[in-house]
């Protein structure tokens, strides 16, 4: 019985013991399943935790850009003067000095922060661009004790060159209608509101666009980087057409190759318009190099040549008692000659032959009294074709061909104002509401666009700024004021000229254009016009047409490119390209036509004769450690400077 008991209670223990080995094993497999869980989770959590940091460190990057933006903003007359007051100081050894941007500054969100970002920005000059050494840290979730930290460094380039605009032969910053059959645009067409082709027939023809332009070998200029904006995949010379940053309506019957659906592009990103409010940077890149304007002497009465008559040089009114407005009649022998900008500090009267290669800014009104046209012209007004190796020939053979900008800071003015037929078809367009012109036009500066682009009334896209009875701006603040980058002439709470509705840039509020703003800033017998105005000349009328036919220059205004013609039976002709605000062209004519002058592609083969802009700014290099900041660096300096 005992043998049997003890046999039992060792049966018993060698359950019990089996039995807590599986208990054992049991919880360790339950231990090693939730330590298994938990180093995922903590996995997951650390992931979780550098994308958020690396996310914020990518925001900072961005805030950097868009900071130095505003600064560039600040001051039309010199748009890097800002930044390189605060951001581009270099030390005793010549190297940049970091502006601090941020230092454990919060990145919240609707009431709840993040992250922590730590931001610097130097800008070295590069010629005519900045190049912005940003280095950004993210610290999550903040910058004293961080459980995971990124660090970006990029550099980025702000760079001036001519304005986008102009690479059109026909652009405005407006709504576009194109309600003729008659009209014809060799090159591209845009607009930065809807473009309205009416279901007429216009004839698009359309030309590539260029990344850039390089003339490090004058006699081979190398265009790069072809845009493939119909998504093809080759490099045929099939892109270009319409373009619009609204929508693109009634164009199924356009001819030309911007009759295309794929070479109709809407919705794309605002184009950046040539920025003629303040002229002061063009003065003094006018000084610079040395321009002028002059009349061509001729021959005498015995055949010996006369020198030319300066007219002025670099700008015109500026010096003491100088008259500021300008008369110049060009003829075959005595033709205007350009020789680099020139600013003129009040209206321009021009007509005729020209010569040279240069440009006439207006700061007052620019009227073009009678056909323009150049002494030595293009060997042809386009290449052969689209391909690229045929608009570089014809880049290199017309390198040195006549070339005109005329450029007004007010309003184009094209043929005789002053007559009834001239002024009433004019105004009649201008004071439509379609065409509406005043500045409270919203944030998108383009008016008919309360209800956004979704045509939704009442949606998040609405530009409910417009039409308001607000005229919507920034001003300079006490921040810009503890910072040294409020320009010269300005205070705490003015208006930052280019801000918000402020369209033109002149920190004025304008009301809706009339025939009246183009008035003649003086009469023409008051002995206030520089130039050759014909003695006897009592009236405008005198000296220009309502038939003209022919403008060759490149055309640009920030407010209205106004113009009739009545030369029944010819063709009118801008050959160069017209960018503004307001168009109202109206010709009976057998045809208006717009010819792009392909000299402008991709800023062109004389930039500095045409207004610049900082377009929007280009990521050269990217890299996450700061091990390979030097790598960042050396991409960047791989990359010419426009």
């Amino acid at each position: 019985m005992q043998g049997h008991a003890t046999k039992r209670a060792s049966e018993r223990g060698g359950i019990l013991v089996v039995t807590m080995i599986a208990l054992m094993l049991a919880m360790s497999l339950a231990y090693a399943a939730t330590s298994l869980a938990t180093a995922r989770k903590g996995a997951v959590s650390k992931d979780g935790r550098d994308l958020q940091a690396r996310a914020a460190a990518e925001a900072g990057v961005h805030r950097a850009i868009a900071w130095a933006r505003e600064m560039v903003s600040l001051d039309a007359a010199d748009p890097f003067a800002a930044l390189d007051h605060v951001a581009g100081q270099l030390d005793g050894l010549g190297e940049p000095v970091a502006y601090t941007l941020a230092d454990g500054e919060p990145l919240a969100s609707n009431g709840r922060t993040y992250g922590w970002l730590t931001i610097t920005v130097a800008a070295i000059q590069n010629g005519s661009s900045r190049d912005l050494r940003i280095t950004a840290s993210g610290h999550v979730p903040d910058s004293d004790r961080p459980l995971a930290t990124a660090t970006a460094h990029a550099v980025v380039r702000l760079a001036r060159r001519p304005a986008p605009a102009q690479e059109h032969a026909y652009f405005v910053n407006h709504w576009a209608w194109l309600y003729s059959d008659k009209i014809a645009i060799q090159g591209n067409a845009g607009s930065n509101g809807q473009f309205d082709c009416g279901g007429q027939k216009p004839t698009i023809d359309g030309s590539p666009r260029y990344a850039s332009l390089s003339l490090a070998d004058p006699l081979h200029p190398d265009l790069q980087d072809y845009q493939d904006d119909n998504g093809d995949g080759v490099e045929d010379g099939s892109d270009g057409g319409l373009y619009s940053a609204w929508d693109i309506v009634n164009a199924d019957k356009v001819q030309g190759m911007g009759g295309l659906p794929q070479n109709q592009h809407a919705f794309g990103e605002r184009v950046t318009m040539p920025q003629l409010a303040n002229l002061a940077s063009v003065e003094a890149d006018a000084i610079a190099q040395g321009s002028s304007l002059a009349i061509g002497g001729g021959l005498d009465a015995f055949g010996v040549a006369l020198p030319p008559t300066v007219v002025s040089d670099a700008v015109l009114g500026d010096g003491v008692g100088e008259q500021q407005n300008v008369v110049l009649i060009g003829t075959v022998d005595q033709p205007i000659l350009l020789d680099g900008p020139v600013v003129v500090r009040g209206d321009v009267i021009i007509k005729g032959v020209v010569s040279g290669q240069g440009s006439i800014y207006a700061s007052g009104n620019l009227y073009i009294a009678d056909d323009v046209t150049y002494l030595n012209p293009p060997t042809s007004w386009t290449p052969a074709s689209n391909s690229e190796a045929d608009v570089e020939a014809w880049l290199a053979a017309n390198t040195g061909a006549d070339f005109c900008g005329l450029f007004a800071r007010e309003n184009v003015v094209i043929g005789d104002f002053t007559q009834p037929e001239w002024s009433s078809s004019v105004d009649a367009w201008l004071s439509d509401p379609a065409n509406e012109s005043s500045e409270d036009a919203g944030s998108d500066g383009v008016p008919n666009t309360l209800v956004g682009k979704d045509g939704l009334s009442g949606t998040a896209d609405d530009d409910v700024l417009e039409g308001d009875g607000c005229w919507t701006v920034e001003h300079y603040t006490t921040t810009h004021a503890d910072l040294g980058v409020i320009p010269a002439g300005k205070a705490v709470g003015d208006v930052i000229p280019g801000s918000g509705e402020d369209v033109d840039g002149d920190g004025v509020q304008d009301a809706t254009l009339s025939v009246a703003d183009f008035a003649l800033a003086a009469a023409l017998d008051s002995g206030e016009w520089a130039g050759n105005l014909p003695g006897g000349t009592t009236s405008y009328d005198q000296i220009s047409s309502i038939k003209m036919t022919t403008i060759e220059s490149a055309v640009a205004t920030e407010h209205a490119a106004a113009g009739v013609s009545l030369s029944n039976g010819d063709v009118f002709e801008l050959r160069g390209g017209l960018c503004s605000r307001i168009e109202v062209m109206l010709a009976n004519t057998l045809k208006i036509q717009f010819t792009f002058d392909d000299r402008m592609t991709a800023g062109g083969l004389y930039p500095d004769l045409l207004p610049q802009v900082v377009v929007p700014p280009q990521i050269l290099a990217w890299q996450w450690t700061e091990e390979d900041l030097h790598l960042v660096l050396a991409a960047a300096a791989g990359v010419a400077a426009p």
